[in-house]
């Protein structure tokens, strides 16, 4: 788990005086890459695979304002996934109340810069992500293709997300 600490400032608020809900999704993502960064997983990490991460899903549930001046504490965990994605929980927190202000969930993926496909997350993601590792490897038995592919009768992968 990752914590960061944003001062939300005039910009980040709307003409009705408090943080606007698109801006939020700015705040968060900040949280996110300050995540990745922590666990080394930073820009040059991801190019030097050729690959970025793309949220394909997103939740998001707005429980009290923040204004100029707040600071947000917002933490960044692993909540989900397997080696093709990635669950993250975050929540925004009024410091210092501890107010909850937003909480989010969102799926990512890790999208191959050449194909324009998601890829699956190599061994070097996993050693440096091993919440992620922990979660994989408690999937259960089958291979990962099994897990991924799921009951399908065909023995087809599934196409897309």
């Amino acid at each position: 788990m990752t914590t960061t600490q944003i001062k939300i400032r005039g910009y980040h608020e709307d003409r009705f005086g408090h943080v606007n809900n698109a801006r939020y999704l700015e705040l968060l993502e900040e949280a996110r890459w300050a995540h990745l960064e922590e666990r080394g997983l930073d820009i040059s990490f991801l190019e030097d695979r050729g690959v970025f991460p793309v949220v394909v899903r997103l939740a998001i549930s707005y429980r009290r304002p923040a204004s100029v001046g707040d600071t947000l504490n917002i933490t960044t965990r692993v909540s989900g996934g397997s080696r093709r994605k990635v669950v993250l929980a975050q929540e925004a927190r009024l410091a210092p109340s501890d107010e909850v202000s937003v909480e989010a969930e969102l799926t990512v993926v890790f999208i191959d810069e050449g194909t324009g496909r998601p890829v699956p997350l190599d061994e070097a993601f996993l050693r440096a992500w091993p919440e992620l590792r922990a979660l994989t490897e408690s999937k259960g038995r089958g291979s990962e293709s099994e897990r991924e592919a799921g009951p399908h009768k065909t023995g087809r992968r599934k196409e897309g997300l």
